[in-house]
């Protein structure tokens, strides 16, 4: 048989497979394996586990008896012998007439090989046959991950396993399980009853959008005992992903000081918290019974979890209290600590020997715990950018990319006006599909430290299961491929083709997959002349018919009764873009795709003078929040909320903005919109200086506005006076270092702007 086969693959095309992720080599053949007759199982040297799993998931895709056949279909799982050579994970599939072969050096290789045997036999068993072919496959990266915040929101077991099938289904190896935070704790420590007594149960949780900072007084919590921790561990082992525990610290603890409120600096009274955000009150790093408390936790953890990395937090721990507190000053002047972030670093140090020298395994965190000094042992999860895993990884440590930018799946993934309430960001598909895990200006030498990437599921604003899976899928499915197959054999418009096979079998494993790939996103970039912008449309699906309504007000100032009328244009969207240089109100719908017609996409354009005319600034905005550039000041796009990374450009310092209106003109407003979220680091300018110019060289002053009192959410810096000007320019100064009492005191504040408006 083997002969047969290869004698056919000679004359095998490249794959079209369906695969997803996609693997490193498929060839196919021209002859097809019946998948009508009776099959048989046959598994040398396959662990048990697996084999039931395989057993199972044959016996619902390819019922047993069918049509008479002179030799049953032949189904093997082979654990081959140990190879070194062949990389982690490895393993080959090979379809021939009657049989079909799984091999692997390795359990792990084997089971992965058995999933994309389940992918194919989903595509092909209601055709009947299977396409002779031989895949060789192995992953890219070792750390392919996907977290769980079962905190702010808490989800049953058995959703829990629902998560670990679909992580196991794309040939991913990690879940991030994260289990304590301010609201709430949701691991069972039986030397420590309180934590789920107390700290399990919170009086209501926050409601809305954060900046409405409005609550209900709905009790909530849960939380999981050791036997379903258990059980979960155990069911995760078989489909060969390790579980990863977080047990937040020294910050995010109000729970386990609720529970135990001499832990804390202060001695309370604490509670568990109802909203999101970062709370002053934390661990208490002088205290020797905090080191003992958490030694108690972790003596339960890693019994728990047998796999190799315990995490444990380390971000966003406000030191306010530990600067005001006797006992974290004796502890940093007999540790000879310099500041608060080193007395942050002796804990994790400390916790770090607890858990390396007394049970054998290695720590993890966020990249907080490299400030004040990286643990010697502690791999590192970056999710402030890549700068974290890059100064991990040239410092000889390990690290897991898991950037905000392009890993955060609380982030909207369409249009925000279509979307359920998320966190904010924007990181539709595509973004997340091209990700690079590693940095570009990382070093080849380092490069084996990037151990792969991980997406994050917050649950701040995801209260049910149905809308965990909204979230996560398809994004999960890009970056499963990303972090699986060679970076060369990636290609976008292939792995949505895919993508679109894919659907329908997750819509029969009851999955709530999103379709915001096939919202039509309506983008405007500079038109060929300034004051006109040309309006882009595109789906994430190439070719898929998009069509628009172009509408625009009418004015009548000569009429008896004078009003308004709108005109409506329709239009098909063919090549180029639809040119605009008045308000007006874009809606573009795509037609067909997976569920027929998609909602429609809505995009106001509001033009003022300096719509679409030159600008220049005094500094970029950051990389993490420029999406547009200058441009996207002068859009005609008024922000909003919602739209953090679409619409809003951020800064780290001052900036000058400079719009040159064409000619000189009569101006009697000028103005531009700031952000403030204090609870995500952004706070409205100190003051704008704005100015006006017939020259571009001397300018004089039109107007200054100091910051509102009590700025909450969008914020308008605008003055009015009667001027004739060809420049306008805006001193825009940022609000510096976060003050005290501020989450991320200490920290530079980000400053986000939007439109430019000129009347």
């Amino acid at each position: 048989m083997r002969h047969l086969i290869a004698l056919l693959f000679p004359l095998a095309l490249h794959a079209q497979h369906g695969l997803v992720p996609a693997p490193v080599e498929a060839v196919t053949g021209t002859d097809r394996c019946s998948l009508h007759c009776p099959w048989v199982l046959d598994a040398p040297g396959a662990d048990t586990a697996t084999v039931r799993i395989v057993e199972q998931e044959l016996r619902t895709l390819l019922p047993r008896g069918g049509m008479a056949c002179l030799l049953p279909l032949r189904i093997t799982l082979e654990r081959t012998s140990p190879d070194t050579l062949l990389p982690a994970e490895w393993y080959g599939l090979t379809v021939g007439a009657n049989h079909i072969r799984v091999h692997a050096p390795t359990d792990a290789g084997l089971f992965r090989g058995t999933r994309t045997l389940v992918q194919l036999l989903e595509q092909h068993a209601p055709t009947g046959s299977i396409p002779f072919m031989r895949i060789t496959d192995h992953p890219r990266f070792p750390w392919r991950g996907m977290h769980l915040d079962v905190v702010r929101h808490f989800w049953p077991v058995d959703f829990v396993k629902k998560y670990i099938d679909l992580l196991a289904r794309y040939k991913m190896n990690s879940f991030h399980w994260h289990l304590t935070d301010d609201q709430g704790w949701r691991i069972e420590i039986k030397a420590r009853p309180k934590l789920t007594e107390v700290g399990a149960w919170r009086k209501g949780s926050q409601v809305g959008p954060y900046s409405r900072l409005e609550y209900d007084s709905i009790p909530y919590g849960g939380f999981y005992t050791q036997d379903e921790i258990r059980e979960v561990v155990a069911y995760a082992k078989a489909r060969h992903i390790n579980v990863v525990p977080e047990i937040e610290m020294p910050g995010h603890a109000m729970a386990a000081l609720a529970s135990y409120p001499h832990l804390g600096c202060t001695g309370g009274p604490y509670e568990v918290q109802r909203g999101w955000g970062v709370f002053d009150d934390v661990f208490c790093a002088g205290n020797d019974s905090v080191v003992q408390f958490l030694a108690d936790v972790i003596a339960e953890v890693v019994e728990l979890f047998p796999g190799p990395y315990i995490h444990i937090g380390g971000d966003e721990c406000p030191k306010e209290r530990w600067k005001t507190c006797a006992k974290c000053q004796q502890r940093m002047q007999d540790e000879g600590l310099s500041d608060e972030h080193e007395l942050q670093s002796w804990l994790i140090q400390h916790i770090e020997k607890i858990i390396v020298l007394g049970y054998g395994r290695q720590i993890i965190g966020w990249d907080e715990i490299m400030e004040g000094g990286l643990a010697p042992t502690a791999a590192v999860m970056s999710w402030r950018g890549t700068e974290g895993g890059i100064a991990a990884a040239r410092s000889g440590h390990d690290a897991v990319m898991s950037p905000g930018s392009h890993c955060y799946f609380d982030h909207y993934q369409g249009d925000p006006a279509q979307e359920p309430l998320a966190f904010g960001g924007h990181t539709p598909l595509q973004k997340v599909y091209a990700y690079e895990p590693i940095p570009a200006e990382l070093e080849p030498d380092r490069h084996h430290h990037i151990l792969g990437a991980q997406g994050n599921v917050w649950t701040e604003y995801i209260l049910t299961t149905d809308h965990v899976e909204y979230m996560a899928v398809p994004r999960m499915l890009a970056l499963a491929e990303v972090l699986w197959t060679p970076k060369e054999k990636r290609d976008e418009a292939d792995f949505i083709r895919r993508l679109e096979d894919e659907f329908a079998q997750l819509d029969r494993l009851e999955v709530n997959a999103s379709r915001s790939l096939y919202q039509v996103s309506v983008t405007p970039q500079q038109g060929d002349v300034p004051g006109r912008i040309d309006v882009h449309f595109r789906t994430g699906r190439t070719g898929m018919p998009m069509r628009y309504d172009h509408i625009t007000e009418v004015l009548y100032p000569d009429a008896p009764d004078p009003r308004n009328d709108l005109e409506v244009r329709h239009g098909d969207v063919v090549d180029g873009a639809l040119a605009i240089d008045r308000s007006c109100r874009i809606e573009a719908w795509a037609e067909g795709g997976p569920d027929g017609p998609m909602s429609r996409s809505r995009q106001a354009f509001r033009f003022n003078k300096a719509t679409a005319r030159p600008i220049t600034l005094s500094v970029q905005p950051n990389e993490r929040y420029n999406a547009g550039g200058a441009f996207t000041l002068v859009d005609g796009i008024t922000a909003q909320v919602r739209r953090v990374n679409t619409e809003w450009l951020g800064w780290k310092e001052d900036v000058a903005i400079t719009i040159d209106l064409g000619r000189v003109q009569d101006i009697a407003h000028i103005g531009i919109g700031a952000l403030s979220e204090p609870h995500a680091w952004i706070h409205p300018p100190e003051h704008v200086t704005i100015m006006h110019s017939l020259d571009g060289a001397n300018f004089l002053p039109f107007a200054a506005i100091e910051r509102p009192k009590n700025a909450k959410g969008r914020t308008s810096y605008a003055g009015d006076r009667r001027v004739t000007a060809r420049y306008v320019r805006l001193k825009v100064k940022g609000a510096g270092t976060i003050p005290e009492g501020f989450p991320g005191a200490g920290n530079p504040a980000w400053l986000f702007l939007d439109e430019v408006e000129v009347r």
